[in-house]
């Protein structure tokens, strides 16, 4: 018996029939055995295939007799880019700059409490640092924190010129220049061949060399981005200036007094030397003031770390070229990147700008650094501008360059720096730091000695020629 097949299996055999019988289209046969449904279904499908070959076929003729190409699409604006990438940035940007305040009123609060200054921008890195391994930070602010350890420090750096001046080393004296040419010359040399031996990355020696040797923290954030220094790398050298700065700043008083207390000056000098950054240097000079009642010794202080700063002008870019000459043969200054320019060339505007007033920036003028009556203005200086160019370029270098543009991007720095990055880093830095602080200071302390020595010979004899008179 046969077994009875479902109308959809018939249509199907059908249809494989006709085809073993010459097809679909010439089998008259296979078309009489066909429902009259399916005759209709295909026909229907050969009439849209048949009418979409025909509008793609008509299409392409279109466009290809049409002289006009089709539009390209539309692309954004790049002024959209920009607003879109100072939106994103806005949120990082305010955290850094909300850390970098808190750190300056927590070192106001340390300062208040212990009686000696406290650096503001160090308080800041280890703040942001802080805050970073304690809650972990929305990537929504990752883009600002990148702007400011980028182009904001930039910013910052070359701000920063607008305080260095070369009428600071005509006040400061004959005998402080060599001096802190010899100590700086030292720590820049040897202490990256410590840090090479030691077995540390080149850009940390040099980070190490430049925050021990001229400034500080703000050597150390100008000659990171010339390099490319890791965040890592930029938060040890910090902790190393931190670190040993500040016990130089609560012992180097005291050893002062007792190596060098004849000589005030001599005794100012090597605080000037042997402390690494300007608050500390000048917390070290009030202490020294404040527990022996010496003045000068803190104007001296304070003067030989202005000048040993003006290096931070020929040292960054040195070292900048240094270290593009370990990737090429041959280096130039043309490698010197344009915001180190932009410094140097601030250095030199403030440079002719206190030239052409006729008066320095250390300390505050008096009547006779004028040269006119009290109250009046300066000698050479024209209504009397000397003092508000002075000003402005103070604020400029200090007020927005240190303080709001480098502590900002310090902050920022703190804020990407983990605790896991510094784990694996070691004691090595820090036993370098501790080796460049002693060669800085040993050889600020030879210049000293020299000094002590110099004036004291000096007055004796002009002690004997008073005897013999």
């Amino acid at each position: 018996r046969r077994a009875r097949m479902s109308p959809w299996r018939a249509a199907g055999a059908l249809i494989a029939r006709a085809a073993t019988r010459g097809g679909i289209a010439t089998s008259s046969r296979a078309r009489a055995d066909r429902a009259p449904w399916m005759l209709a279904a295909e026909a229907r499908t050969r009439s849209r295939a048949s009418a979409g070959w025909t509008i793609a076929n008509t299409c392409s003729r279109r466009r290809g007799l049409s002289s006009h190409p089709p539009a390209p699409p539309s692309k954004a604006s790049p002024s959209d880019g920009v607003v879109a990438d100072v939106v994103a940035a806005l949120p990082g940007l305010g955290l850094a700059l909300a850390v970098s305040q808190a750190g300056f009123a927590l070192a106001d609060g340390i300062s208040a409490a212990v009686g000696a200054p406290m650096a503001g921008v160090p308080c800041a890195v280890l703040l942001g640092a802080g805050i970073n391994n304690a809650v972990a930070l929305p990537k929504w602010v990752r883009p600002g924190l990148k702007t400011a350890t980028g182009t904001v420090l930039r910013v910052g750096i070359v701000c920063v010129g607008a305080k260095l001046s070369a009428s600071d080393v005509v006040s400061a004296g004959a005998f402080c220049v060599p001096a802190a040419a010899a100590s700086v010359g030292a720590g820049l040399v040897l202490i990256p061949r410590v840090a090479s031996i030691a077995g540390l990355h080149p850009r940390l020696g040099s980070l190490l060399a430049a925050g021990t040797s001229i400034c500080g923290v703000t050597a150390v954030s100008a000659l990171a981005p010339a390099i490319a220094a890791t965040q890592t790398e930029v938060a040890c050298a910090v902790a190393n200036v931190v670190l040993w700065g500040s016990l130089a700043m609560l012992l180097a008083p005291h050893a002062a007094n007792f190596l060098l207390g004849e000589c005030p000056d001599a005794a100012g000098m090597w605080l000037g030397l042997a402390v690494h950054d300007t608050a500390q240097v000048m917390g070290a000079g009030l202490t020294y003031e404040q527990l022996f009642d010496d003045e000068r010794a803190f104007n001296a202080a304070a003067v030989t770390k202005l000048t040993r700063n003006l290096a931070l002008a020929a040292a960054i870019p040195a070292l900048a070229v240094a270290h593009s000459c370990e990737k090429t043969v041959t280096a130039s200054y043309s490698k010197v990147p344009g915001f180190l320019v932009a410094f140097v060339g601030m250095a030199l505007v403030r440079s002719c700008g206190d030239a052409y007033y006729g008066a320095g920036s250390i300390g505050v003028p008096t009547t006779e650094d004028h040269g006119g009556s009290p109250g009046g203005p300066p000698r050479g200086a024209p209504g009397g501008g000397g003092e508000a160019w002075r000003r402005n370029m103070n604020a400029l270098g200090d007020g927005l360059g240190a303080k709001a543009c480098l502590a900002t991007a310090l902050a920022a720095v703190g804020l990407n720096t983990g605790v896991s990055s510094l784990v694996g880093v070691g004691v090595a830095p820090f036993a370098v730091g501790a080796v460049g602080s002693a060669i800085v200071g040993g050889v600020g302390l030879v210049s000293a000695l020299t000094l002590s020595e110099l004036i004291r010979r000096s007055a004796a004899a002009a002690a004997a020629g008073g005897e013999n008179g």
